[in-house]
């Protein structure tokens, strides 16, 4: 059950630094990209490091 729990807090640490990330990223280009471009890189960036590690672990169990 503690492991549930550390694994969690690691998937919510990744979520929030791509969330909070993405708001400098914006501000840097939000002039050359139209900000639905940058929505969905921002999609395109999250799901892979959110779903790799999920993915990873329910297949091996760890």
């Amino acid at each position: 059950m503690k492991q549930n729990k550390m694994i969690g807090a690691v998937y919510l640490s990744i979520a929030a630094s791509i969330w909070g990330g993405m708001f400098v990223i914006v501000k840097a280009i939000v002039g050359q990209i139209p900000p639905i471009q940058l929505v969905w890189l921002r999609y395109l960036v999250a799901a892979p490091v959110l779903l790799l590690p999920g993915l990873f672990t329910s297949v091996f169990g760890t």
